[in-house]
């Protein structure tokens, strides 16, 4: 399939010189949208560089096949991040369509380019997948997320080795010193119990746990070697969701623990796709060592983004009996919700982006400058 697209600029720029480069290839990276090769970034530099002059690459007329790409396109480093999350429930079908994807659903046909999602969300044991898509999912480095019939996530699909550079990236990541580990760890604990202690804050709990978070968070050492993050999860969630509360994982046994399973899978997953379209693997961790778990690196860095669905379950799900499908929507789009990231307002999957590529800067350059902790007080849901 062929689009022609008209890429012509109606303002005339007065200085032919960087400013007016910078905006011209703004205007193609919204014109294009790139394959998943490094031979259409080729292709499309050859045509450019055979117009005369930027007035000419301004005003031409491309015709160009236009495919849809992964996760990231990269045109002269413009960088394009995708943005929804399709949440399917007992749908017949979900297959690829000319690099859509096409879901069938009692008579009805939905298409969405792949483009523009980043993750999907499946519910309903009669769903059929078909092959070729999952192999365009993991191209476009889309987390495909299944649920179970209790509606719990029970699996994540997301690609593997989707880095250009993957094994310079793997050799990288296993020449981490236990020093690197160790000092990063204790930065995202204390961004965690920070968190922590900002949402009792917000709630106003009692002002003792408060200062007991405040406490610990005070007295991280190197990899956390006293467990004070263990020791603020306890007087957390005791004091945000009762003494009798008690945190379970594996099965769905009150409305409470079923909201907080659903949305840090959902998290989980962003995270993981995140992770691998930077390179990472995410076995590797700072902290987790799980031999059984798939998802260690991803574990770690997570930690400060789980507060977000805490603040959502205790907003909405307390009066509650069940995890209805509402709710379930609701947690999947908090992805969504704006936050405090640094000195910027952003969404919740842009702030996870910029926290791994700090996290990067951190490890390699023992540059702390980028790597910040979300202010979950300053979520504003969509």
């Amino acid at each position: 399939m062929f689009w022609v697209i008209n890429i012509s600029s109606k303002k005339r720029v007065k200085n032919q010189n960087s400013n007016f480069k910078k905006y011209f290839l703004k205007r193609v990276a919204n014109a294009f949208t790139m394959y998943y090769n490094s031979n259409c970034k080729g292709r499309l530099t050859q045509l450019l560089k055979s117009c005369r002059s930027y007035k000419d690459k301004a005003s031409c007329r491309i015709q160009h096949p236009v495919i849809y790409a992964g996760c990231f396109r990269f045109v002269k480093r413009i960088k394009i991040m995708t943005w929804r999350i399709v949440h399917v429930c007992q749908s017949e079908r979900m297959q690829l369509k000319l690099d859509n994807l096409l879901i069938k659903k009692m008579g009805e046909d939905y298409v969405i380019p792949l483009s523009d999602i980043s993750i999907i969300v499946a519910e309903g044991g009669e769903t059929v997948v078909t092959l070729r898509l999952l192999s365009a999912l993991s191209k476009y480095n889309i987390a495909l997320i299944v649920c179970d019939n209790e509606h719990l996530p029970t699996g994540i699909y997301h690609s593997q080795n989707g880095h250009f550079r993957a094994y310079k990236k793997l050799q990288e990541q296993l020449l981490w010193t236990q020093e690197q580990k160790d000092k990063l760890w204790q930065i995202v604990t204390y961004f965690k119990i920070n968190n922590q202690q900002d949402v009792l804050s917000m709630f106003e709990k009692n002002i003792d746990c408060i200062q007991l978070l405040a406490d610990y968070k005070d007295h991280i050492e190197f990899g956390d070697k006293t467990n004070r993050e263990g020791h603020a999860a306890k007087v957390y969630f005791n004091e945000l969701f009762g003494k009798k509360f008690v945190r379970l994982t594996q099965q769905e046994t009150d409305v409470i623990n079923a909201g907080l399973n659903y949305g840090y899978a959902i998290m989980r997953a962003q995270m993981a796709r995140i992770i691998a379209g930077y390179g990472l693997n995410p076995l590797i961790g700072i902290f987790h060592k799980n031999e059984y778990n798939q998802f260690n690196l991803v574990d770690d860095l997570m930690e400060p983004f789980r507060q977000i669905i805490d603040v959502w379950v205790y907003q909405n799900l307390l009066d509650e009996e069940y995890l209805k499908y509402e709710f379930r929507l609701a947690l999947t789009d908090t992805l969504n919700a704006k936050i405090r990231y640094g000195k910027e307002t952003c969404s919740v999957t842009v702030a996870m982006d910029k926290y791994v590529k700090g996290f990067l800067k951190c490890i390699s350059d023992k540059d702390t400058s980028k790597f910040y902790c979300p202010i979950v007080s300053s979520v504003e849901w969509s």
